[in-house]
């Protein structure tokens, strides 16, 4: 399109750029970064990532959907990274 340009870099450099820029310490930031934890599975960001979202998880008030669905993906990702 006209005036836009376009982004050729690979999807998970602009996930982890985005994710920089979400309101730390949400549910929404857990989730994102939980994902990215899987996403980077085998690199030495995706622990850092999953540290990352456990640390902001400990802190917030469980109880609601979010909550449900961003403790579900940081457990997926504690499988995925921890696993053998």
């Amino acid at each position: 399109m006209f005036g836009q340009r376009q982004d050729d870099r690979p999807p998970v450099q602009r996930a982890l750029e985005a994710a920089a820029s979400l309101k730390p310490g949400t549910w929404e930031s857990v989730e994102a970064l939980a994902l990215l934890a899987i996403e980077c599975r085998g690199t030495a960001e995706a622990e850092n990532l999953y540290q990352s979202a456990a640390r902001a998880a400990a802190q917030l008030k469980a109880g609601t959907y979010d909550s449900v669905r961003a403790l579900a993906w940081l457990s997926r990702a504690d499988r995925e990274l921890h696993t053998p």
